[in-house]
């Protein structure tokens, strides 16, 4: 299994992205192969050994999650490949209440990518205890659950993954996942026919004993489409109806020859309709001891098919009343609605109510072009059915998130005559996700932008700029001494101040502007469109002043001081890097020059003016 990967040189050359991308996407070839073959060890190892050779990692490894008795759940080592026998050996358990980020990032879907330097203690001590220095784990998700991950471990000392990198092996790891979705339904299937056969033999009401040539040697039936005790010596194909010899005799030469039961399914009509049986065949000596006989026991099975039916039924219908199905024309009118209509409404009188109403009357003003925009695509033909997401009015006047499927019906001339619409509420969903998305672009702290939502702004602020022909302004803002304030007061109070310090310096910038909090005591200001350098300036001494207001802790008073430092693209920087770069040089200046100051870069020699 293990193969000695290309020496570090390699490692750390800058890949060639077309031949990184043909590596990449020929490994994914041979994994998903691999998997359609079989889900079997052997061909997990090897699907790994191909993902992680495209890699160029150390360990892959596939983990799959198991509750133990006492119900923590932990992540178990199924299958795995390194590059070499002398590396160290993954941990074949892994107890998530003990790796708390790992944990909270795969189980909210998310994919955990880290270096060993960024990962607090309990992960890096993990990983640096098998030499591991770059990690990349991506969730298994099975019916919208975490059902494991799979693991790429490195030993470079830093290792930037691609975006296009992540994505592929989110696709090898979502094949996995889809192989493990089938061997549940696999299993699931085989559980159902086992049930069936327990239920079958509990219910069987004719039995017939008949020899290799298909002689009748014994009957117990009292059943009105089979034959009775008196048809014995008769044969299969004289003695019962058709479609029951054909399935019999057609089936009796295997389970002769293979000495295993088979079930065979015929079905018979009468003046009652169609009638469904079930029969299982197999072998026993026969009475003289002489060879075998063939066993039929059939079971009448119509009424368990007909309850089978009405219970799926209603299984589908249920189904259906979680969600509101509406008709309506391909204007929107609604022609008619199920009952799920009035309870996504919150509105029982809402399913007879609805003559000459429209969908329009209920969908939010400001989500009106996206569902009229919707229709009409359906209408032309430039979707056959679409989903979107809009707010809906409920009862009460208040908007509820919808999730829409839409599709339409056409004619034989093919002009749209009607369309149907599946809704469910999803509002719980879209919040959730926006909490998310709002946790991953902002500081916890301070509910600032962070690094991510800065870097965002920043760019969109230089295009603008380079457009426009105007400025764009980027200040490092450091709070002095904060260590002490820490130290003394301690680290509660550190935090009192700095929120409310964010408060302060939000209060004095413009509405177009951005303060994003970069970590630790520093906060960065980013101020687009700026026409006039005096324009900055004066935000620069408003940042100033708000800084040095005294702040209340705890019955205490601390004044606080700021050192900031300023640089301007295009003057003294050419991209988004270099703006940063020069704005924290700056800052550091000011620091150096006493601090409780502001500081302009004024070249790209660092020719510094102060205010």
């Amino acid at each position: 299994m293990a193969q000695a990967l290309p020496d570090s040189q390699e490692y750390q050359a800058k890949p060639n992205e077309a031949s990184l991308y043909s590596r990449y996407l020929d490994a994914l070839g041979h994994a998903t192969n691999l998997l359609l073959e079989a889900s079997g060890e052997e061909n997990r190892a090897e699907v790994l050994h191909r993902l992680a050779e495209a890699a160029r990692v150390n360990h892959c490894a596939l983990y799959l999650n198991e509750q133990c008795a006492a119900g923590q759940l932990k992540a178990r080592l199924c299958s795995y490949w390194f590059a070499s026998e002398q590396l160290s050996h993954l941990p074949d358990c892994l107890d998530y209440d003990d790796y708390p980020l790992l944990s909270d990032t795969l189980h909210i879907g998310m994919v955990f990518t880290k270096n060993l330097v960024e990962l607090p203690r309990a992960e890096f001590s993990l990983f640096n205890g098998i030499s591991v220095a770059s990690v990349v784990c991506i969730p298994l998700l099975v019916g919208g659950e975490m059902a494991g991950f799979l693991g790429f471990f490195a030993q470079r000392e830093k290792h930037d993954w691609l975006p296009m990198e992540i994505d592929i092996l989110c696709v090898a790891a979502n094949n996995f996942a889809a192989t493990l979705a089938r061997q549940r339904i696999e299993n699931s299937l085989r559980a159902s026919e086992s049930r069936l056969r327990v239920l079958v033999g509990a219910t069987e009401d004719i039995v017939i004993e008949f020899d290799a040539v298909g002689t009748i040697h014994n009957v117990w039936s009292s059943h009105s489409q089979l034959p009775p005790a008196s048809s014995a010596a008769h044969t299969v194909s004289s003695a019962l109806p058709a479609d029951m010899a054909h399935a019999l005799m057609e089936a009796a030469p295997r389970v002769l020859s293979s000495g295993r039961s088979e079930t065979v399914d015929f079905a018979l009509v009468d003046d009652l309709g169609d009638q469904y049986f079930t029969g299982r065949l197999q072998t026993v000596p026969a009475e003289g001891g002489h060879g075998l006989h063939l066993v039929a026991l059939i079971h009448d099975v119509t009424l368990q098919m007909q309850a089978e039916a009405r219970r799926q039924a209603m299984l589908d219908t249920l189904d259906l009343l979680e969600e509101a199905i509406i008709d309506m024309t391909p204007q929107g009118k609604l022609t008619s609605v199920s009952a799920g209509w009035g309870k996504l409404r919150g509105d029982q009188k809402a399913v007879r109510t609805m003559a000459d109403q429209s969908l329009f009357q209920f969908v939010h003003p400001e989500d009106h072009t996206i569902v009229s925009t919707s229709l009409k695509q359906l209408e032309s033909g430039q979707e056959r059915n679409t989903t979107l997401r809009f707010r809906l009015q409920d009862e009460s006047g208040d908007h509820l998130w919808v999730e829409a499927r839409l599709l339409a019906y056409r004619s034989p001339q093919g002009s749209v005559t009607s369309m149907r619409g599946i809704l469910r509420d999803v509002t719980a969903a879209y919040l959730e996700q926006k909490r998310i998305t709002r946790l991953a672009l902002h500081d916890p702290l301070t509910e600032l932008p962070n690094r991510i939502l800065l870097q965002d702004h920043l760019q969109q602020a230089i295009v603008r700029a380079q457009r426009n022909g105007t400025k764009v302004a980027l200040g490092f803002i450091d709070l002095d001494r904060f260590k002490q304030i820490n130290d003394t007061l301690g680290h509660h109070a550190g935090d009192v101040v700095l929120r409310t310090l964010s408060q302060r310096l939000l209060s004095v910038m413009r509405e177009t502007d951005t303060l994003s909090r970069w970590g630790g005591d520093e906060f960065v200001a980013l101020l687009p469109d700026a026409a006039h350098d005096r324009d900055i300036r004066m935000v620069a001494m408003r940042l100033m002043e708000a800084g040095r207001l005294p702040i209340e802790v705890g019955g205490q008073e601390v004044q606080p001081t700021l050192s900031i430092g300023f640089a301007v693209y295009p003057d003294n920087a050419s991209s988004a890097e270099e703006l940063m770069a020069a704005a924290d040089d700056t800052m550091f200046h000011a620091k150096h020059n006493g601090r409780n100051n502001v500081q302009f870069y004024q070249s790209l020699s660092v020719d510094f003016n102060a205010i």
